[in-house]
C-alpha cells in the first residue's frame, strides 16, 4: 500500500518455433513486463510475424472508421461479448462490408464535402460581379482589349492616367474593398496590371453563362448534394447504432493481434531458441511460472544488477487507487520508494474540506461530480471526478462543524443572524444544542488563533513524517550513515523548529488560560463571555473544549529544548556537507530556514479558507441589503447579485483548495521524501471489454 508491488525478474526460453505460442500465452496471462535486451553474436532481435502488415493495415482502416463514428469504448455499456473464434469467422467478411458501407460512403462524403467547399468559393466569388452589372460575356473574350475583373482596395484611376487615358473603369463598393473592371488596349496590358497588383488587385473568375443563372445552378447543385451527404450520414449512423458493439471488438481483436504479431521485435533469437527478459509481480510468480512451464516453456527467475529498476505497479485498495492521477502527475514512484497516493488519498481531501468549509458549497461540488462522472466515461475523468466527490464530501462535513451554507450565519460583532445570512435564523435553529452557535467558530478570534496553531501542528506532523519516509528511502537504497546524513539531520533541525514555534504558541499564551485577564472570562458548560462591559458582553462556547486549561506560566521548556536539537542538526550537517561542498556547505545552512518557511505555509489552510468565508458573507450581506427591507427592497436584482457572487465563490472554491492542497503535498511534503522517477508497469497483454477472456 505504502510501497509498489515487489517484482520479480524472469526470463522466457522456448524452442524459436513456438514463440507464437509463446506469444498468446504471455497476451492472455498479461503479468510479463517484458524488457529491451542487447543483441550479441547469438542472439538478435526478430522481425515481426507475417500476420503483423496485414493486420496493421486493416487496424488502421478500422481506426478511420471509429474516429468517424465518434464510438468511445468508455461510453459504450457492453451487452455481449464476442468469442475470438467468433471475430475470427466474420473478421474477413466484415471488414469488405465496412469498407463498401462506411468507406465508400466516407469517400463520397468527402467529394461531396470538396464539391460544395469549390461551390461555396465559386458562389463568393459571385457575389461581388453582381454589382458590376455587366453581362459575363462583355467580361471576356476580347483579342485587342484587355479586361481585368477582381476585387481592389482604392480607385486607382489616377495612377492608370499616367500611363495612358485610353481605357474604361467601372467601381463598386463591396464591404471593404471595391469591385471593378478595367478596360484598356492589350499592349498596356502588363502595365496596368502591374499597377492594379500595387492596389492589391485580386482577379475574380468570370462565368461564361449570366450570373444570376450561375448562382441559380450553383444553389441547385448545393443542396441536392447536402441532401446526398445527408442521406448518406443517416445511413452511416444506422450502421453505427446496429454495428458498434462489434466493430469495437474487432478493433479491440485486430489490436491484440498486432501487439501480439509484434512480440518478436521485443525477443532475443538465435538459430533455434528465443529468450525474453522481463519483471512479474512476486505474487503472480508461481501462477506465471506453473502455466509457461506446463506448454513446454522454461522460466528461469534472475537477479536484479545493482543500477537496474524494476517497473513500478502501485498497489492502493479501494477509493484510494483515484488518488493514483495526483500522485503519478508529480511523478512515478521508484520501484523501493514509498508510494504517496495513500496518504495523498487521506490528506488531499481533508485540507480541501478544511479550506471551503461550506455545506452548501460541498452540496454543488457532489452534485456536479455525480452529474458529471455519468458524461465523462474514461479512467481519468472517473478519478477525478470520483475526488471531487470525496473532496464535497469532506467540505459537507467541515461546514456542519462551521456552521457555514453559502456563507457563516456567525460574524464577530453581528448579532442577529438574520441580518448576515438569508437562511440565518434557520441555521441558528439547527445549532440550538450548542446555544445557537457553530462547532467550531473559524471567525472568532479564538477560533482564528486555535485553527492557526492546528494548521501550524499539522505543517510539522507532516515535515517530520516526511523526513522520515526520507530517512526510510535512503536507507534502503545507501544504508543507515547516508540515511543520517541525507534526511537524519534534517529531522534533529526541523523538531528544533518545532520547538521553537510551540515556544512561540506558549508565549502568545495559545496553551494557557485564554483569554487573558480584563478581556473576558470563561463560564461552566465550556463558555466564554466577550465584552469589557456587562452591556457588551456576550456568551459563546469554545471552540476546543478543554484547549485553554491547560499550562502554568513558567520557564519555556520548548525554547531551551529547540537549542540542543539545532546544534546536533547543525554538527551532523556540516559533517555531512564538508567533505562533499567545502565552506560552501555551511551557507547551504541556511536551507533549515526555508523549512520553517514551509511549516508556516501550512498557514494557507486558514488564510484560503477565510478569504471564502468573507466573500460568501458580503455576498451575502449586500443582497439582504438590495433584496429586503430597511434597505433598497429590489429582490430581483438582489437574487441575480447572489448568484452570480456565490457562483464565482464557488468556482474559486473548487479552485483555490484544490490547487493548495496539491501545492502543500507537491512541494511541501513530497519534496522530503519523493524523488519519482520509476517506470510503470506495463504488461503484455490487455484486459479484453468487448472479447471473452480465453473464450474460443
Amino acid at each position: 500500500m505504502l510501497k509498489p508491488e515487489k517484482m520479480v525478474k524472469v526470463a522466457v526460453v522456448g524452442a524459436k518455433e513456438k514463440l507464437e505460442m509463446a506469444s498468446e500465452i504471455l497476451y492472455r496471462l498479461n503479468m510479463l513486463h517484458i524488457e529491451t535486451v542487447s543483441e550479441d553474436e547469438h542472439f538478435k532481435l526478430g522481425s515481426p510475424f507475417e500476420k503483423a502488415g496485414q493486420a496493421s493495415r486493416a487496424l488502421l482502416q478500422l481506426r478511420s472508421y471509429i474516429s468517424y463514428l465518434k464510438l468511445d469504448p468508455s461510453k459504450i455499456s457492453v451487452k455481449r461479448k464476442f468469442k475470438k473464434t467468433e471475430i475470427e469467422e466474420k473478421l474477413s467478411k466484415k471488414l469488405s462490408e465496412y469498407q463498401e458501407q462506411i468507406g465508400l460512403r466516407l469517400d463520397e462524403i468527402k467529394k461531396i464535402n470538396d464539391t460544395l467547399k469549390a461551390i461555396e468559393t465559386e458562389m463568393a466569388n459571385l457575389e461581388p460581379l453582381k454589382l458590376l452589372e455587366i453581362s459575363p460575356k462583355l467580361l471576356k473574350g476580347y483579342k485587342s482589349i484587355r479586361c481585368f475583373v477582381g476585387l481592389i482596395k482604392a480607385d486607382p484611376s489616377e495612377e492608370l492616367k499616367k500611363v495612358t487615358s485610353d481605357f474604361e473603369i467601372v467601381l463598386k463598393k463591396y464591404e471593404d474593398v471595391y469591385v471593378t473592371a478595367v478596360f484598356v488596349r492589350a499592349e498596356y496590358g502588363d502595365e496596368f496590371l502591374r499597377i492594379l497588383q500595387g492596389y492589391g488587385f485580386k482577379e475574380l473568375p468570370v462565368p461564361d453563362v449570366e450570373i444570376d443563372a450561375r448562382i441559380s445552378e450553383l444553389e441547385k447543385k448545393k443542396e441536392e448534394l447536402s441532401k446526398r451527404k445527408d442521406q448518406l450520414e443517416t445511413e452511416i449512423e444506422d450502421l453505427k447504432v446496429k454495428e458498434s458493439e462489434l466493430l469495437l471488438a474487432i478493433e479491440e481483436y485486430l489490436s491484440s493481434e498486432v501487439e501480439k504479431a509484434e512480440l518478436p521485435i521485443k525477443a532475443l533469437i538465435s538459430k533455434h531458441t528465443f529468450v525474453l527478459v522481463g519483471y512479474v509481480p512476486a505474487k503472480e510468480f508461481e501462477k506465471f511460472k506453473k502455466e509457461l512451464d506446463s506448454r513446454g516453456f522454461v522460466v528461469e527467475q534472475l537477479s536484479f544488477e545493482e543500477h537496474e529498476m524494476p517497473p513500478t505497479k502501485l498497489s492502493n485498495p479501494g477509493y484510494t487507487r483515484n488518488f493514483e492521477i495526483l500522485a503519478k502527475t508529480y511523478a512515478i514512484p521508484r520501484y523501493k520508494e514509498i508510494d504517496p497516493t495513500f496518504i495523498m488519498a487521506i490528506f488531499f481531501p481533508v485540507f480541501f474540506g478544511l479550506m471551503l468549509g461550506d455545506v452548501g458549497y460541498g452540496l454543488l461540488i457532489l452534485l456536479t461530480a455525480l452529474y458529471l462522472k455519468r458524461i465523462f466515461k474514461t479512467e481519468g475523468w472517473q478519478k477525478l471526478l470520483n475526488i471531487g466527490i470525496i473532496s464535497g464530501i469532506t467540505s459537507i462535513i467541515f461546514g456542519f462543524i462551521y456552521g457555514e451554507f453559502f456563507g457563516p450565519f456567525v460574524i464577530p460583532g453581528i448579532e442577529h443572524p438574520q441580518e448576515i445570512h438569508f437562511l440565518g435564523d434557520f441555521l441558528a435553529s439547527l445549532y440550538t444544542f450548542n446555544h445557537g452557535h457553530p462547532l467550531f467558530d473559524r471567525v472568532e478570534e479564538f477560533g482564528v488563533k486555535a485553527l492557526l496553531f492546528i494548521v501550524l501542528m499539522i505543517g510539522m506532523i507532516k515535515m517530520l513524517w516526511g523526513f522520515s519516509m526520507g530517512f526510510y528511502n535512503v536507507y534502503v537504497e545507501h544504508g543507515l550513515k547516508e540515511a543520517i546524513y541525507e534526511k537524519g539531520c534534517w529531522i534533529l533541525g526541523v523538531l528544533g523548529l518545532v520547538c521553537m514555534i510551540l515556544g512561540f504558541s506558549y508565549n502568545l499564551g495559545i496553551f494557557t488560560s485564554y483569554p487573558p485577564t480584563g478581556f473576558g472570562k470563561i463560564l461552566p458548560e465550556n463558555l466564554y463571555v466577550f465584552g469589557s462591559t456587562v452591556t457588551e458582553a456576550r456568551a459563546v462556547p469554545l471552540p476546543i473544549p478543554g484547549l485553554v486549561t491547560g499550562w502554568e506560566a513558567g520557564l519555556n521548556y520548548f525554547y531551551l529544548a529547540a537549542l540542543p536539537l539545532i546544534l546536533i542538526w547543525l554538527v551532523i550537517f556540516l559533517k555531512a556537507e564538508i567533505p562533499k561542498m567545502g565552506i560552501f556547505g555551511t551557507i547551504m545552512a541556511v536551507e533549515l530556514l526555508t523549512w520553517l518557511g514551509q511549516i508556516i505555509s501550512y498557514a494557507r489552510l486558514l488564510a484560503i479558507g477565510l478569504s471564502s468565508v468573507y466573500i460568501a458573507f458580503v455576498i451575502n450581506y449586500i443582497g439582504l441589503k438590495i433584496g429586503f427591507e430597511p434597505g433598497i427592497a429590489i429582490l430581483p436584482v438582489a437574487i441575480v447579485i447572489m448568484l452570480i457572487g456565490h457562483g464565482v465563490n464557488f468556482l474559486l472554491g473548487i479552485l483555490d483548495p484544490g490547487l493548495q492542497s496539491l501545492r502543500l503535498h507537491y512541494v511541501e511534503f513530497f519534496t522530503k521524501f519523493f524523488e519519482g522517477g520509476g517506470r510503470e508497469y506495463t504488461p503484455f497483454g490487455r484486459v479484453k471489454k468487448f472479447i471473452e477472456e480465453g473464450g474460443e
